[in-house]
């Protein structure tokens, strides 16, 4: 697992894995490679202007991992996998 330096913008074939207050998380397979991507943007529009400069790169984590089986064993450490699980 290593974090890469893209956004939500750069996955357009992104599916909803789960919703929260303030984001979602997302999965995404691009050239042979896994990804989980937390998105906490929502929480974007309760924060003043200087408050989303301090932050900018902070909101969205993308994940890359080898191999879907790496990739699931993250999303269930995580408990993104459970319904109403904390993240």
């Amino acid at each position: 697992m290593r974090q890469v330096l893209m956004t939500t913008n750069d996955f357009s074939d992104r599916v909803l894995l789960r919703g929260f207050e303030g984001g979602a998380i997302y999965t995404a397979e691009r050239a042979g490679r896994f990804y989980v991507i937390e998105d906490e943007g929502t929480m974007a529009d309760l924060l003043s202007d200087d408050d989303l400069t301090d932050l900018a790169g902070e909101l969205i984590t993308v994940w890359e991992f080898d191999t879907p089986a790496a990739r699931a064993a993250y999303i269930q450490d995580r408990g993104f996998n459970k319904s109403g699980g904390e993240s």
